[in-house]
């Protein structure tokens, strides 16, 4: 078991002690379990799986971040943390649509950067949601990120 920590700029969003973490880094899913060497990861978008102590998992979506683990103690940072209760399929469709649209009228160089970033991040929000409302409903059960 080891201790963890989500926080965003505006709260901590889950503070607990843990039996297992898979979250996405931008180099692909990392799991981490009690006594894991140290680490310090970018974290892209994605979901993030915890493992409480009695078995049950909760569902989060991150929009990306900074993950640290040293002595049993993980930190997550991250902009945007929301539980898969309070996303749906069709409000992350609505939301990458308008960046698509948005997209397209860009001429700006960091602007594109920014809807690019945002049209990503809204893609794997919206796979998620589809992967949540699947789960759901008794389907998929995999532990790595949709």
């Amino acid at each position: 078991m080891f201790h963890l920590t989500i926080v965003t700029a505006e709260q901590t969003t889950y503070e607990g002690d843990i039996e297992m973490l898979v979250a996405p880094a931008v180099d692909g899913e990392v799991g981490i379990l009690t006594g894991h060497h140290p680490i310090v990861t970018k974290l892209g978008p994605g979901g993030i799986k915890i493992t409480k102590q009695d078995g049950t998992e909760e569902l989060l979506f991150t929009s990306g971040g900074y993950f640290e683990f040293n002595e049993n103690k993980g930190i997550i940072l991250s902009d945007i943390i929301e539980n898969v209760d309070a996303i749906t399929a069709e409000q992350a469709a609505s939301a990458r649509a308008r960046a698509q649209e948005l997209l397209k009228h860009t001429k700006d160089d960091v602007e594109k950067e920014k809807l690019e970033e945002e049209l990503r991040t809204s893609m794997a929000r919206e796979r998620f949601a589809a992967f949540a409302e699947m789960r759901k409903k008794g389907g998929h059960r995999s532990v790595r990120n949709p």
